[in-house]
C-alpha cells in the first residue's frame, strides 16, 4: 500500500500517524502522476492469460524494459523504506514473501514463502526449497526469518529504523513468533484475524540473510548496516528475485539485469490459471531500469519516441495517445477514494457535527459532472467507503447521493434549512446566513499541484453558491495540509488519550488543527478492499486517522470488531456490507470518487490487463517478437 503520488514520499511524520510509512499506507495526493509498476511481490497487480512454454511459443527473452519514473529512490536498505520508488528498485532483485492474486479471489500466491493456518489465529509460514542468498549465506532458512523479524522488526528501540513495526504489534505488544523447523516458523497472534494472510505484513515482506545482520544487531550499528556494500548493491541477493543488481546513478537511472538463476523457473505445481509454463522461463527482458525523468512533458515525450517502455498518463492528456498505434493506454481500477472532508472539530464549522447537515450537502455536488467532465471518465462515482468491485460492496445497503434524483440544489437547501433548526444558522432568502446576518462563507483547503484537483474544488464552490454558501479556496502545498490542516494541535492541559480528534481529551475546544479549515478535498484515502479491517483507521471515533472529528452514531468500533474476528466468510461480508451502508447514510464525508490508474506501454509489451493491482506478476510480461 503506497502513497497515491510517490513524489510525496517526504511527507512529514505527526502525531496524528503513528510513523510516516503508516501514513504512506492511508493516505496520498489525488491525481497521481508517476509510475509505481513493481514486479512480483512488491508493488502492483495483474493477472497474465497469454500461454508459453518457457522460450517456445509467444515468449523469449529479449529486450530492455524502462520504466519513466518521476523520482529516484530514497535508499535500498529495505527496513527503512517507506516510499514507492525505492520499494520498486528493492522488488526487482528480492520478490518478498508471497504475492496476492487480483480480487474477488485475493489469492496467496507463494514466492519465498506459502502461508496457512487451521484456527485463524496461529499462522505457519513455509519457506520453498531452492531459495539461496547471494555471496557466503547459503540457502534462506526460517532461522533467517525469525532473526530479522525480532532483531530487527520487533527490536524494542527500532534501532534499524525499521519504518513498518507497528504491523507487528498487537495491542501494544510484539506478535510471538517462533521457528518449529528448518524452513517453517509460527506467527501467534493474540486473536483470531481470518484476514491476516492479506495485509501487508508479511504479504511482499522481504528479508536479508542472518550472517549479514549479525554484523550490526549486537551493537545496534545502523551506520554500519545503512553503509555496507551488500546492502547497498543488494548483492545479498542471490537466486531471490527476476533481475539482479547492475548499477544505479542516483536521481537519473537504476538498471537491473535478467537473472538466469531466478529460482521461479524451477518451481512446479503453480495453478494452471497462473500460467506454470510462463513462469519456467520468467523473466523475458533483459533488463529492467527506472529511469528518472522529472518532468511529465519529457516523460510523456519519451513514451511517444519509444526511449521508454511505460510511464503513468494524466486524465488531461490520454488524448494524445488515444490515436497513437505504437503505445497502449492501460486504465485499471485502484483503492484510493476522493473525498470532500468535512471538519467536525472545534476549528471547523460547528453544524457539520450534525448528520443531518452532512447528509443534505450530499445533495449539493453533481459527482457525476465530476468524473465525465473533470476527470473525464477516468474513474467512477463512490457514495461509500469501498469500491463496487470490492466482495464487500453491498449495493442493496448503500444509499447513493450526488446523482440522479439524489442531485439537486432545491433538495439540499429544503434539507439543509431544515437540518441547521437548532443552530446559529438560517436560510434568508436564498442565503445561508451566521448569527452576524452575514452570509455563511466555509473555507475549502486543497493541495496545489494538480489541474484535476484545482478544477474539482473550483466546481465545489460553484455548487455550494447554488444552495446559498460561499466557499473560500485555499491551495497550500501537500506537507503543509499535513502538517498545519490534519495534525491535532491539542491545547488542553497534559496529553490527548488518543491521537486524532478532539474528543476524550478534553472540551470539545481544546484540541484541533494548528490552522482552522472547514473542509477539504485532494487527499485520497486507501479503502483496503482486500483488507477491510484496516479502514477502522478512519471511521471509530478514537482511530488513529480521524482527524476531522467523525464521531458515529451506530456503534462502529463494535462492528468492526465482529467482522474483523469473523471466520465465516458470510458472515464477515454481511458485517463489512452493513459498516459501509452505514458510512453512506451517515455521510462522515462526502465519498466523492474513486480513481483510476492510468499507465502508457509501448505496444509490443505482452501482459498488462486492466484489472485492479496489475503487475503481482509482470516477471511473465514479455515483448512481443517482430
Amino acid at each position: 500500500m503506497a502513497l497515491g503520488n510517490e513524489e510525496q514520499s517526504d511527507a512529514p511524520s505527526a502525531l496524528l500517524f503513528p510513523n510516516r510509512r503508516g501514513l504512506l499506507k492511508v493516505l496520498g495526493v489525488g491525481a497521481a502522476g508517476a509510475a509505481g509498476l513493481g514486479t512480483a511481490g512488491s508493488v502492483g497487480g495483474q493477472e497474465t492469460t497469454t500461454t508459453g512454454q518457457g522460450n517456445q511459443g509467444d515468449r523469449s527473452v529479449q529486450g530492455d524494459y524502462v520504466v519513466g519514473d518521476s523520482t529516484d529512490a530514497e535508499t535500498l536498505n529495505f527496513v527503512q523504506i517507506a516510499d514507492v520508488p525505492s520499494a520498486n528498485r528493492v522488488g526487482l532483485t528480492l520478490d518478498g514473501a508471497y504475492a496476492l492474486t487480483p480480487p474477488p479471489n485475493s489469492e496467496v500466491f507463494p514466492l519465498w514463502c506459502d502461508i496457512s493456518t487451521e484456527d485463524s489465529r496461529t499462522y505457519t509460514v513455509e519457506i520453498r526449497e531452492g531459495l539461496q542468498w547471494g555471496g557466503d549465506y547459503g540457502r534462506m532458512t526460517a532461522d533467517d526469518w525469525v532473526y530479522m523479524i525480532t532483531e530487527v522488526f520487533q527490536a524494542e528501540d527500532n534501532w534499524a529504523g525499521f519504518a513498518n513495526q507497528s504491523d507487528w504489534q498487537r495491542n501494544g505488544e510484539f506478535v510471538p513468533v517462533e521457528q518449529t523447523g528448518e524452513l517453517t516458523f509460527e506467527i501467534r497472534l493474540p486473536e483470531v484475524d481470518p484476514a491476516f494472510p492479506l495485509k501487508p505484513i508479511m504479504w511482499g515482506e522481504f528479508c536479508m540473510p542472518r550472517g549479514l545482520l549479525e554484523k550490526y544487531v549486537p551493537d545496534k550499528d545502523l551506520e554500519g548496516l545503512q553503509q555496507d556494500e551488500e546492502v547497498q548493491t543488494l548483492a545479498y541477493s542471490g537466486n531471490l528475485g527476476p533481475y539482479s543488481f547492475e548499477r544505479w546513478n542516483r536521481e537519473a537511472e537504476f538498471v537491473a539485469s535478467r537473472n538466469d538463476d531466478y529460482y521461479m523457473q524451477n518451481v512446479e505445481n503453480i495453478p494452471e490459471e497462473y500460467n506454470q509454463s510462463a513462469w519456467q522461463g520468467a523473466p523475458y527482458f533483459e533488463s529492467w531500469t527506472y529511469q528518472v525523468i522529472p518532468e511529465e512533458s519529457t516523460r510523456l515525450s519519451a513514451l511517444q519516441t519509444g526511449e521508454i517502455t511505460q510511464t503513468s498518463i494524466p486524465e488531461n492528456k490520454v488524448s494524445q495517445f488515444e490515436d497513437d498505434q505504437d503505445v497502449n493506454v492501460n486504465v485499471a481500477p485502484q483503492p484510493f477514494n476522493s473525498l470532500l472532508i468535512y471538519n467536525q472539530r472545534a476549528n471547523g464549522w460547528e453544524p457539520f457535527r450534525k448528520t443531518a447537515v452532512r447528509k443534505a450537502l450530499s445533495y449539493a455536488v453533481d459527482k457525476r459532472a465530476v468524473v465525465e467532465n473533470i476527470l473525464r471518465g477516468f474513474g467512477s462515482v463512490a457514495h461509500t467507503f469501498q469500491p463496487e468491485f470490492s466482495r464487500w460492496y453491498d449495493d442493496s445497503q448503500v444509499v447513493e447521493t450526488g446523482v440522479g434524483d439524489a442531485y439537486s440544489s432545491e433538495e439540499a437547501r429544503s434539507r439543509l434549512g431544515e437540518a441547521l433548526g437548532g443552530t446559529q444558522y438560517t436560510y434568508d432568502g436564498d442565503t445561508v446566513v451566521g448569527p452576524n446576518g452575514n452570509q455563511l462563507t466555509l473555507k475549502l483547503v486543497w493541495p496545489v499541484g494538480t489541474e484535476t484537483t484545482r478544477t474539482t474544488v473550483e466546481f465545489i464552490k460553484q455548487e455550494y453558491a447554488k444552495i446559498g454558501i460561499n466557499v473560500e479556496l485555499e491551495g497550500v502545498q501537500f506537507n503543509t495540509l499535513l502538517s498545519k490542516y490534519a495534525q491535532n494541535s491539542y491545547r488542553g492541559d497534559g496529553e490527548p488519550e488518543y491521537n486524532a480528534g478532539p474528543f476524550n481529551a478534553g472540551p470539545r475546544d481544546e484540541a484541533f488543527s494548528e490552522e482552522s479549515w472547514d473542509m477539504q478535498y485532494g487527499i485520497i484515502f486507501n479503502t483496503y478492499p482486500r483488507t477491510p479491517s484496516s479502514t477502522r483507521s478512519f471511521w471509530t471515533r478514537t482511530s488513529s486517522t480521524n482527524y476531522y472529528g467523525y464521531v458515529p452514531e451506530a456503534d462502529m468500533a463494535s462492528l468492526y470488531d465482529r467482522a474483523s474476528s469473523a471466520t465465516d466468510e458470510a458472515q464477515r461480508q454481511q458485517l463489512y456490507a452493513r459498516v459501509f451502508g452505514i458510512l453512506s447514510e451517515e455521510q462522515p464525508c462526502n465519498f466523492m470518487n474513486m480513481g483510476v490508474d492510468i499507465d502508457g506501454f509501448q505496444d509490443e509489451v505482452q501482459g498488462p490487463q486492466e484489472v485492479f493491482d496489475f503487475g503481482w506478476n509482470a516477471n511473465t510480461w514479455y515483448f512481443q517478437q517482430e
